[in-house]
């Protein structure tokens, strides 16, 4: 089953279309991985010898006890933004006589390969085995890489149930991994330091962290089992319940749409759940971080992109979202300016709501910086939002909204450099104006932006509408 996906994807990898960008893309992450993993096994290796010139007076093992199980959440927030499961070429299994279980296992063995899970081994074996070694013995450098390959195992199949389960039960998926993380967590506080306990002979702890590791994995498989279900009628019974907004036409049909998608379709779902959870996540973390270190400058922009999140995810996705019905768009008086308006105000709907969640979390932790949540609903709307719907425009790939697995990538480089644009513009205005006055420059481009909607709106329905045939014969005959 492993060699099979393999072979699929591969042949999926040469026959989509743009080949060129993805080998280009392909040979570009391939060098960035070798890359990596050398450098950890070379920094892994003269690490005593590194901080002994950098800083002697600072204890090796020490160190890395005490930033390791950050550094590895640091790795597995990065494993939700860049890496997908590998469930495109299982897809192909489902219309044959083959047993689901056999699929997911499949899946999930071709998973493991990541360099999300190979760098931190390659840092942490030749680590343990000249430095925790020399410095207590054979059996503490064997538990020291166990308890990071536990680590390790445990965010990769969190990472499956987060993308496989997300879109279609989403409480019970955020109640899953937070009560995994926040068993690691209790752990670390019980312990007073999770891989230092396990070094000097913590066996119970290493037996806690290996069980947690298998309940991940077995959290995992079943997590791609019910993923991999095809729900026939429940998808028919979307598809009849959706097609009401092009009958009406409007844009609050077009909204009522999106909120239908959103409540009932895979995709759209875990799009808008991943983006507002990873920026409450990121707003809790630089404001956690800040009572710790001078970081004004990086927690306001961290502030100021607290719901940009939402902005940029369903923006980017603008165009793509209509994949199925572009053609019906096309046929429609006024059709692409009311389906262009009407993203928009659904935008506005996820930002204003993210907005207000975020409101509550930042008046309990740093209530002097609540404004901040002001400006960044203003500057999503007035700036990010307008970047990333231009965006959408930009090789929109089609996309299937009634997908059960997330896997789809980014929309195009162009998208995403028109939204990290805007975080360069906030970046530029915060250290050359300083933060208060950075801030009220943000606020300002956001009020401008949101006043010219009605001039930037009509500009992409018009780019939309000048390449509108060559955009729905893509959507009809591309992979």
């Amino acid at each position: 089953m492993v060699s099979q996906l393999v072979r699929l994807q591969a042949l999926a990898f040469w026959r989509a279309p743009y080949l060129g960008g993805r080998i280009a893309l392909a040979m570009a992450k391939g060098g960035g991985v070798v890359y990596a993993v050398g450098s950890a096994l070379i920094i892994g290796f003269v690490w005593p010898d590194l901080l002994g010139v950098v800083a002697p007076l600072l204890d090796p093992v020490a160190l890395v006890e005490t930033w390791g199980l950050p550094a590895l959440a640091a790795a597995a927030a990065g494993r939700v933004v860049f890496q997908d499961v590998p469930t495109r070429g299982a897809m192909a299994f489902l219309t044959l006589p083959v047993s689901r279980q056999q699929i997911a296992a499949g899946v999930l063995v071709r998973s493991v390969p990541s360099p999300f899970g190979i760098v931190p081994l390659a840092f942490a074996v030749p680590f343990a085995a000249r430095t925790v070694r020399a410095a207590s013995g054979v059996e503490a450098a064997w538990a020291f890489v166990v308890a990071v390959l536990a680590l390790v195992v445990a965010s990769h199949a969190l990472l499956i149930v987060w993308k496989t389960r997300l879109g279609a039960r989403p409480v019970p998926t955020i109640a899953t991994v937070g009560s995994v993380l926040a068993a690691v967590a209790a752990l670390e506080w019980v312990t007073g330091g999770l891989l230092a306990h396990v070094r000097t002979g913590g066996l119970g702890a290493l037996i806690a962290l290996c069980a947690l590791a298998g309940v991940s994995l077995g959290l995992a498989y079943r997590a791609l089992v019910a993923g991999l279900y095809l729900d026939a009628v429940g998808q028919r019974k979307r598809q009849r319940r959706v097609s009401g907004g092009f009958e009406e036409g409007g844009v609050r049909a077009f909204v009522d749409l999106d909120r239908r998608l959103v409540a009932r379709a895979t995709f759209s779902r875990s799009t808008l759940t991943n983006a507002a959870v990873v920026s409450i996540v990121m707003t809790v973390g630089s404001l956690v971080l800040a009572e710790r270190f001078p970081l004004e400058v990086a927690t306001d922009l961290v502030l100021i992109f607290s719901t940009g999140t939402v902005a940029g995810s369903l923006g980017q996705y603008a165009v793509p979202f209509a994949s199925r019905w572009f053609d019906r768009l096309l046929t429609l008086p006024d059709g692409l300016e009311t389906f262009v308006r009407a993203k928009y105000a659904g935008i506005a709907a996820g930002t204003v709501g993210l907005g207000a969640v975020q409101a509550l979390v930042v008046l309990v932790m740093a209530p002097a910086e609540a404004w901040l949540i002001g400006v960044s609903v203003l500057f999503s709307l007035g700036v990010l939002a307008p970047a990333a719907l231009l965006g959408s425009t930009l090789g929109p790939k089609p996309l299937d909204v009634s997908e059960r697995l997330l896997f789809v990538n980014t929309q195009s480089f162009g998208a995403q450099a028109l939204v990290a644009s805007t975080a360069v513009v906030a970046g530029i205005a915060l250290t050359t104006a300083g933060p208060t006055r950075g801030a009220l420059v943000a606020m300002a481009l956001g009020c401008a932006g949101v006043a010219l909607s009605p001039v930037w709106l009509g500009w992409i329905t018009r780019r939309i509408s000048r390449h509108r045939h060559r955009l729905a014969a893509r959507f009809r005959t591309a992979l």
